[in-house]
């Protein structure tokens, strides 16, 4: 589920990354044809694409802005924003005419790719921000996808609870990694919101595929599972081995075993961390082998678990 911790609280605008950091979120300008970035050194607190572990096509942000107005351009992918700060005056674009509202907390603006737009705002603004591949929402909707011009009627300044929970969740996983599957299950569940809730494919709201794996596709997974531990596992590596989407696998996973895909990777990996332990092989292999991408990571993932650090464990089985 969406965790609704705020890991933005004290969080100093830029990281640690300063002025040298730049969104992947793009804008055409409509006047000059120039792509250009959304938001460029310490506005951009976080971001997916300085994530090593982040594995999903969706490119999400955080940004802090002060008072902004942005010249008229056109989206490079599906972009929202949700507004995870105080009340701002707010105004954009609808065709000619200007519009202004007020973007209230936990509100959200969403456009389709191609749209153009020229949003601005009044007063400092802590946003979630993302752009949506086209080739994700054909993944997910297959043939009843309408075209890429069309999936979100353009709306501003709406109601976002839900959005801004999944939004929350992908910011604390950007700020402190944990299963990187989680990260790409996550993502997904949120573009499935967005389309659910947002999209003009609303009315087909029950998306999710019925029915369970068998247990030949359930023994096809955990064996690609213990067999990639140790490397890049992806949900797509998952799903494409008994011949599902990402969004069918998951949702058809946890039907059958009661656990989402990520928290099922994760216990795998900690229960042959264990093994390891007992045999005394160094932190450093041991983060190695069973797919943490250091071992400060592994250490973070094992206290969790097991409310000590891989160091207490083995000094305690060596005291037995």
């Amino acid at each position: 589920m969406v965790n609704h911790g705020d890991p933005l609280r004290d969080r100093d605008a830029g990281g640690s990354h300063g002025c040298e950091i730049e969104s992947s979120i793009r804008l055409i300008d409509s006047r000059t044809g120039r792509s250009s970035a959304t938001a460029t050194g310490a506005a951009v607190i976080l971001t997916s694409k300085a994530q090593r572990t982040w594995r999903s096509p969706l490119i999400f942000e955080v940004h802090r802005m002060a008072s902004h107005e942005y010249d008229e351009h056109t989206t490079v992918g599906h972009q929202l924003m949700i507004n995870l700060g105080g009340s701002v005056r707010f105004g954009w674009l609808e065709g000619e005419r200007r519009h202004e509202s007020v973007l209230r907390p936990e509100h959200i603006c969403i456009q389709s790719d191609g749209d153009s737009n020229a949003p601005r705002w009044r007063g400092e603004l802590l946003f979630a921000t993302a752009s949506i591949e086209p080739s994700m929402i054909d993944a997910l909707l297959g043939d009843r996808a309408p075209p890429t011009t069309e999936v979100f009627p353009k709306v501003h300044c709406v109601p976002g609870a839900t959005a801004a929970a999944f939004a929350r969740g992908l910011a604390k996983e950007l700020a402190s990694p944990t299963e990187p599957l989680y990260a790409e299950t996550l993502s997904l569940a949120f573009v499935l919101h967005l389309v659910a809730d947002y999209g003009r494919m609303s009315r087909h709201k029950h998306l999710a595929p019925k029915g369970k794996l068998d247990a030949v596709q359930l023994r096809t997974v955990i064996d690609v599972a213990h067999e990639h531990l140790a490397s890049d596992l992806t949900l797509p590596m998952l799903a494409g081995a008994i011949g599902y989407s990402p969004f069918q696998f998951a949702r058809l996973f946890k039907a059958t075993t009661g656990r989402a895909p990520h928290q099922f990777v994760l216990s795998l990996r900690l229960e042959r961390a264990r093994r390891l332990l007992a045999a005394e092989v160094n932190l450093a292999a041991v983060a190695l082998a069973t797919g943490f991408y250091d071992q400060a990571h592994f250490t973070n993932a094992f206290r969790k678990a097991h409310g000590m650090t891989p160091t207490a464990y083995m000094s305690r089985r060596q005291s037995e």
